[in-house]
C-alpha cells in the first residue's frame, strides 16, 4: 500500500529520497545487485547530484554489467560533489584493482588514507595492488588506526590482513602471522562442522556408488559448462585465466545457481513425496526431463554472464565439488576439473586471505583442518563413485610444467592447443576473487611451498588436519592418482 502511495512523497521529496536509498542500500547488503541498481537509477533520475546513489551505481554497473568507464564517470561526478568523502576514492581503488589497473588502484587507495586513515577497505585494496616495500607510510598509518580504542572491529579487520600482507611482503614472517591472526579472531567462529559432515554424509549416501553407475548424464548444453572446483585458494582463478585465454572459452566467474538449483530440487523432491526416504525421494526425481530443465535453468543465466558468445563457458565456483553427483547426472559431457594442492599451502593461504562472506570455516585454524579433511573425503568418494569423470590438475605441476599440465586439460575439454594460455596475464576482463592480483602476474611456483615460513604458527592446523603423516600420504596420493 505504501508503495503505491505517491502523496507523502509529493509532499516530502528529500523523504521520499532517503527512504529509496534506504531501500536500495537493503537490497544490495542482501545481494539483490539487480534491484539495488534499479533503485540507485531511480534516485539519480530525480536527484542526480546524490553522491550515495553515484556511489552506488557504479560499483552495481561495474558487478552486474562490467560497465568499468561508466563507474568510473559516475565516480568522477561524485568525488566533484564531495572531494573529502573518503569512500569515493576507495570505491574507485576497488574497480580498478578488479579490472586490474594497479597502478591507478594504488593511487586511489592512497588518496582515500589521505582523506580519512580509518578507511578500513583502503588498506586492503592498497596491499591487494602492489607489493609493499618496507619504510612503506602505510605501516605507521595503519598501526596508527589499530591503536585508537574507539576503531570499531568490523574496520579492524581488514586493517590486520592489509598489514599482515605488507609485512608478508617484507619478510616478517612473524608479525604478519600475528595480524593475519588476530584478523581472523576478531571474526565469528564455527562452532562446529556438524552441518557440513551431515552434508557430506548426504551425498555420498544419495549418489552411492551403485548410483552413480546409472548417471550418464540427461543433456548437452550449448555453451558447454567447464566446472573448475576444488578447495578454495587450490589455484582455480589461475586455471581459470589459463582457459579463459583460448579463443573458445569464455568465464562466467563464480556463479551460486548450481547449488541454488540444487537446493530447490532437492527440497521440491522430498515435499512431493514425503513417505518416502529422502534420498529414494531425490532419486526419483532425477528423470532425463527433470534433469534436461536443471540445465537450461543452469546454462542460461551463466552464459549471460559470461558475456560471450563462445562454445564453451567456465563456472569457477570452487565450492561445486559439493555438487559433482548432480553434475555427473545432468550434464552429459561437462568436462570437470578439479584443482589440489599441498594442504597446507592451501589452508594456509585460506587463514591469510580475508573472505567477506561465507567461508567461515577458514576463520580457526581447527575447522579450516577438518573442513579440509571433509573435503578430501568427498572427493575420494567421488572419485570412486564416478571413475574417470573427474579431470585432477595438480596445482603445483600447473605453475611449474605449466604447458604439459594444460595441454592435458584442454584436451579433456576437447580443445585445441593455444599457447595464450600459457599467459594468463595478459587475460582482460574483471576478477573479484581474493587472487585477483596474482591471477595477473605472469605463471609462478613462488607460492609453492609457502607454509614453510610459517611453520612456528601451524600447529594447531597441522593436528586438525591431522598430523604431518597425513600430509604427506595426501601429497603422495594425488601424486600417483
Amino acid at each position: 500500500m505504501a508503495d503505491n502511495d505517491t502523496s507523502g512523497s509529493a509532499r516530502d521529496p528529500h523523504r521520499s529520497r532517503a527512504d529509496l536509498l534506504s531501500r536500495a542500500e537493503t537490497a544490495f547488503r542482501a545481494g539483490d545487485l539487480a534491484g539495488a541498481d534499479r533503485l540507485y537509477a531511480d534516485l539519480l533520475d530525480t536527484a542526480p547530484d546524490m553522491v550515495p546513489a553515484l556511489v552506488g551505481k557504479a560499483i552495481t554497473g561495474t558487478r552486474l554489467r562490467g560497465a568499468t568507464r561508466d563507474a568510473l564517470d559516475l565516480l568522477d561526478r561524485a568525488a566533484t560533489l564531495a572531494p573529502d568523502n573518503s569512500h569515493i576514492p576507495q570505491t574507485r581503488a576497488a574497480i580498478l584493482n578488479e579490472v586490474g589497473d594497479f597502478a591507478n588502484a594504488v593511487a586511489a587507495a592512497r588518496q582515500a588514507l589521505a582523506i580519512n586513515p580509518r578507511c578500513a577497505l583502503a588498506y586492503v585494496n592498497l596491499t591487494d595492488s602492489t607489493t609493499i616495500r618496507p619504510g612503506d607510510p602505510i605501516f605507521a598509518t595503519g598501526q596508527a588506526a589499530l591503536d585508537d580504542p574507539t576503531l570499531p572491529d568490523p574496520d579492524r579487520i581488514p586493517i590486520h590482513f592489509a598489514l599482515g600482507k605488507a609485512h608478508q611482503d617484507c619478510g616478517v614472517f612473524d608479525t604478519a602471522f600475528a595480524h593475519f591472526d588476530r584478523g581472523n579472531r576478531l571474526k565469528p567462529a564455527l562452532a562446529d562442522l556438524g552441518d557440513t559432515q551431515a552434508v557430506a554424509a548426504r551425498q555420498m549416501s544419495l549418489f552411492s556408488p551403485k548410483f552413480c553407475k546409472t548417471l550418464t548424464g540427461a543433456t548437452r548444453t550449448r555453451p558447454r559448462p567447464i566446472f573448475i572446483l576444488g578447495m578454495p585458494r587450490s589455484g582455480t582463478t589461475l586455471l581459470e585465466r589459463m582457459l579463459a585465454a583460448h579463443p573458445e572459452v569464455a568465464t562466467a566467474g563464480e556463479r551460486p545457481e548450481l547449488n541454488r538449483i540444487s537446493g530447490a530440487f532437492f527440497a521440491k523432491a522430498q515435499a512431493a513425496n514425503p513417505d518416502t526416504a529422502p534420498d529414494q525421494a531425490i532419486r526419483s526425481a532425477m528423470t532425463s526431463k527433470a534433469l534436461a530443465e536443471i540445465a537450461r535453468a543452469y546454462i542460461t543465466p551463466v552464459a549471460r554472464a559470461a558475456g560471450q558468445a563462445r562454445p564453451q563457458v567456465i563456472d569457477k565456483n570452487p565450492l561445486n565439488f559439493w555438487n559433482i553427483g548432480l553434475i555427473a547426472a545432468t550434464f552429459a559431457d561437462a568436462p570437470i576439473l578439479h584443482l589440489r594442492r599441498n594442504p597446507l599451502d592451501t589452508c594456509l593461504s585460506n587463514y591469510i586471505a580475508n573472505f567477506r562472506t561465507g567461508l567461515t570455516f577458514s576463520n580457526r585454524p581447527e575447522t579450516l583442518g577438518r573442513y579440509f579433511r571433509l573435503y578430501d573425503d568427498l572427493m575420494q568418494h567421488w572419485d570412486a563413485a564416478l571413475p574417470g569423470r573427474i579431470c585432477h590438475v595438480e596445482y603445483e605441476a600447473l605453475v611449474q610444467s605449466p604447458e604439459p599440465t594444460l595441454r592435458r586439460v584442454l584436451a579433456t575439454c576437447d580443445l585445441q592447443w593455444d599457447a595464450a594460455c600459457l599467459a594468463p596475464e595478459q587475460t582482460g576482463g574483471r576478477i573479484a576473487t581474493a587472487s585477483r592480483y596474482q591471477a595477473r602476474q605472469k605463471v609462478s611456483a613462488a607460492s609453492v611451498g609457502k607454509w614453510r615460513s610459517y611453520a612456528a604458527h601451524l600447529d594447531p592446523l597441522i593436528d586438525a588436519l591431522g598430523g604431518m603423516e597425513w600430509i604427506t600420504a595426501y601429497d603422495a596420493r594425488r601424486q600417483i592418482a
